[in-house]
């Protein structure tokens, strides 16, 4: 079993692990389905430029939300003594923060705009700006839910928030009002996941702000801070620098790649990662229990994101101009170099779970502070040779910064390199033949559209990666059986 109990109480603690899983692992099915069917919707209606003038001010509006937080959301989750003041203290003090960070960009605007020569960039970041203060009123009643592995409630919200943002920023795209139709999807995404969290989370603020819980969180979240700040920089440095220096659309270019490439391990991989946050810090005095949960999630993750990203890698052509269309054709290369980044992106997902649950954020920092300069140094190197260039350099320091990552979380709870990739070898392997057989595939069909050819590529792989991994029988394929198993008997008993 993916998660073995040993008595009662882990039995509890198993159930409720893998109830949080399956309902997150449904809910982000749906969440990447309806992602994928308005990314393209709207990639076909806009522009490169478009996405890339919303890119280039991501850039600076997302390192300012994870400052407004200061990491106080994830010092709630792994304080195992928080109180009614914890919680209502740091609603006020992020409230605060986000009043703060709105009128601060408001009055940046101007200059951020300059900064990039193009001028439509001060009114839409004016507007944006609001973001803060919305996203700021949400953080508590969230972290609440996540810390009591309330995901379906979470999943409601997040479902219902992108399906209306996302209809409203096609209503707009099809009016004709551009990267405004992205502005507007933005602020109403944020408007709609508040409101939602806050109905069904039934938790309201008290008049309470102690000072003494304040620091007492700030102890853990600090570092947390310090080590996402560095992480979202090099993240999304070259963001900054592709736009500074080549300009929105191919900003626009290399933000689809990345969030392209990035969907299965958002929608899947951070499943797991969310999930295992909370529940590793529950075991965390349990160091072979830990280490054993963290192997056995790593391995799923790469069952499933493997043949992700090495499929998407082999159907690259016919994914992006057959369902993105022509505009997008530049994007292909870029693509297909980022998705081998995905594969190590994948090994790593759940390191930062490993390192908050055992109350280690002064290492994750730390260790950041080694592996982010790298990113930073291969990027300006990169940009050189223009936008492959750029995505040339960040998958390489993907790589290297995941064998670094890996060993020094790995330290954490006695797990070497070779012990978490060795049985990850089976399904890479049959990942790689897979991804060669769709390309085959690929290249052999000529008289069909590129969207019926990417139809036969994406249901030939499906099958030829499931024969595979009945004939090879990975452990991680076997783990996910028992997991869908024990979510089966969990229901069944449940509703008797």
């Amino acid at each position: 079993m993916l998660f073995p109990a040993e008595h009662y109480a882990m039995k509890d603690f198993k159930h409720s692990v893998i109830n949080a899983l399956a309902v997150s692992g449904g809910a982000k099915i749906v969440s990447q389905l309806l992602t994928v069917v308005f990314t393209i919707w709207l990639a076909r209606l806009l522009t490169p430029t478009d996405f890339g003038i919303i890119a280039m001010i991501a850039v600076f509006t997302g390192m300012a939300h994870l400052m407004a937080d200061v990491g106080l959301g994830s010092a709630l989750i792994q304080n195992r003594n928080t109180t009614e003041a914890h919680f209502s203290t740091v609603f006020w003090f992020n409230s605060f923060l986000g009043a703060i960070m709105t009128v601060t960009f408001i009055a940046l605007a101007p200059y951020i705009a300059t900064f990039y020569n193009t001028p439509i960039i001060e009114p839409i970041l004016g507007l944006l700006a609001f973001q803060f203060l919305i996203n700021a009123f949400a953080l508590v009643p969230q972290q609440r839910l996540i810390k009591n592995l309330h995901f379906g409630k979470i999943a409601i919200a997040n479902i219902t928030a992108m399906v209306i943002s996302n209809s409203l920023g096609v209503y707009m795209a099809l009016q004709g009002y551009g990267v405004w139709a992205l502005v507007w999807k933005a602020l109403a995404h944020a408007s709609l996941i508040t409101l939602v969290i806050y109905t069904l989370a039934g938790w309201w603020p008290k008049l309470i702000f102690s000072i003494r819980a304040l620091t007492e969180l700030f102890m853990f979240s600090i570092y947390v801070l310090g080590t996402e700040l560095l992480q979202y920089l090099t993240k999304n440095l070259d963001g900054l620098i592709v736009g500074r220096i080549l300009g929105p659309e191919p900003a626009g270019l290399l933000d689809r790649a990345k969030s392209l490439k990035t969907l299965p391990l958002a929608n899947i991989s951070h499943v797991l990662g969310s999930v295992m946050f909370p529940a590793l810090s529950l075991l965390k005095d349990d160091i072979p229990r830990v280490k054993a949960v963290y192997l056995r999630s790593t391995g799923a993750i790469a069952f499933i994101t493997f043949p992700m990203m090495l499929g998407l890698l082999a159907v690259a052509d016919n994914f992006v101009i057959g369902l993105l269309g022509v505009q997008w054709s530049k994007m292909i290369t870029p693509f297909q170099i980022l998705c081998l980044a995905g594969i190590a992106s994948t090994i790593v997902t759940v390191t930062g779970s490993v390192y908050k649950s055992q109350g280690a954020s002064k290492l994750q920092f730390h260790t950041s502070l080694i592996t982010k300069p790298i990113t930073i140094i291969l990027v300006v190197i990169g940009v050189n040779w223009g936008l492959h260039g750029v995505v040339v350099a960040l998958t390489t320091a993907t790589w290297i910064n995941s064998f670094i990552q890996i060993k020094r979380a790995g330290s954490l709870i006695n797990l070497t390199v070779y012990q978490l990739v060795q049985p990850l070898v089976p399904t890479l392997i049959i990942s790689i033949t897979m991804g060669i057989a769709v390309y085959l595939i690929g290249i052999s069909i000529t008289n069909y559209s590129e969207v019926t050819t990417l139809l036969i590529q994406v249901s030939a792989g499906a099958v030829l990666y499931a024969l595979l991994a009945c004939i090879v029988k990975p452990s991680a394929s076997l783990d996910i059986i028992h997991l869908i198993k024990e979510r089966f008997m969990s229901t069944s008993s449940s509703n008797h």
